[in-house]
């Protein structure tokens, strides 16, 4: 996990802790980490219908 600490907006990296809060070692402080972000949906339907593309492209130029 890589986020900002709140506290002194400092950059921590290490394993998310599941369980409680996380430790910031430049501060000292206990910290919640935000939420994990979810890919946006239209992302993924822009990678599918470029996938369609391949495709068909790849059965166009086979002919």
């Amino acid at each position: 996990m890589r986020c900002c600490c709140p506290h002194c907006s400092s950059v921590v990296r290490q394993a998310r802790n599941l369980s409680g809060p996380n430790f910031c070692p430049n501060c000292r402080k206990l910290f919640c980490p935000p939420a994990q972000e979810k890919v946006p949906t239209w992302i993924l339907g822009v990678l599918v219908m470029l996938a369609g593309n391949l495709q068909i492209m790849a059965g166009v130029l086979k002919l």
